[in-house]
């Protein structure tokens, strides 16, 4: 890492108001480390705060996971869906709240909260379909990496505004992808912005491996799987709904600028024919636009 790269992402190790996980998500993660967990001890955990429960039920139960039996406690969850599961769960709704109570405040009219969690579940929810359908990556994890992928970019504009409006505005303005535009003025962009947050947060690797590496793929990083259906998510999600904060692209035309070539490669043709497929996940991000939204 050179010098300049190091001095911005330090900028964020400073900042005192920097928001930290609540104690059920690490609990929950140290207890996922501990062979001797059992589903009772772990819902006991969670059901500690009675807010995540409610919230995680009626997501199981929603159409989002299709389950057939309604299901009415966290024991019951943790024993149909598994602990990775739950996990994944509980750090998505965390997160979520966090990051959403981080902007309550925020005045940068470039970006807009209810737009950037609308992309970021869109991606999440195809990020899931696409790892069952083309059996690439673990889609519990697809999911929750696909929610969070973006994280850097709401870091970036919350703490320093003035320098994402100069690259929301130069990639405006030279008709560029929002990447390309951060690569010209920042020296650190917002995968790796993401990635220090969630290295200091204590997530699991494969969540912060996805962060750093799902514009920058190679091809021997660790869960090359799970950043190359990130990648093909965020892109097809762009391209169907318009860039959130770039506004040039053409709704239901595919923009290839979007794709790692070794996403392409991989899943080549499921952008080819996302014209075919797509209208079937299009109900499941709406339902997940209304729970989250």
């Amino acid at each position: 890492m050179n010098k300049t790269k190091a001095d911005f992402l330090k900028r964020f190790g400073k900042i005192r108001d920097l928001p930290s996980l609540p104690s059920i998500v690490t609990k929950v993660n140290q207890m996922l480390n501990d062979p001797n967990t059992t589903n009772a001890s772990l819902s006991r955990v969670i059901e500690k705060d009675q807010a995540i429960v409610f919230k995680m039920l009626q997501l199981v139960n929603s159409a989002f996971f299709g389950l057939r039996d309604k299901i009415s406690t966290t024991n019951e969850a943790a024993i149909i869906l598994g602990f990775d599961a739950i996990r994944n769960i509980v750090l998505s709704l965390s997160t979520f709240n966090i990051l959403n109570h981080l902007f309550e405040q925020n005045s940068n009219k470039h970006f807009r909260i209810d737009s950037f969690w609308r992309h970021s579940i869109g991606v999440a929810v195809l990020s899931r379909y696409l790892a069952e359908q083309a059996m690439v990556g673990d889609p519990e994890k697809c999911f929750v990496c696909g929610l969070l992928h973006d994280m850097g970019k709401l870091m970036l504009a919350h703490y320093f505004p003035d320098e994402f409006i100069r690259v929301i505005e130069h990639a405006r303005q030279n008709d560029l992808i929002y990447l390309d535009a951060e690569n010209k003025i920042l020296p650190a962009c917002h995968p790796e912005v993401g990635y220090f947050i969630i290295k200091k947060w204590g997530i699991p690797s494969h969540l912060a491996n996805t962060i750093y590496s799902h514009h920058a793929i190679q091809p021997d990083a660790a869960f090359l799987e799970e950043s190359i259906i990130v990648n093909t998510a965020n892109g097809i999600i762009n391209s169907y709904y318009a860039d959130f904060l770039n506004n040039n692209t053409s709704p239901e035309n595919i923009k290839y600028a979007y794709f790692n070539p070794h996403a392409r490669k991989r899943l080549n043709v499921w952008i080819e024919t996302a014209p075919k497929w797509f209208p079937e996940v299009k109900p499941l991000i709406h339902d997940a636009w209304a729970f989250f939204l």
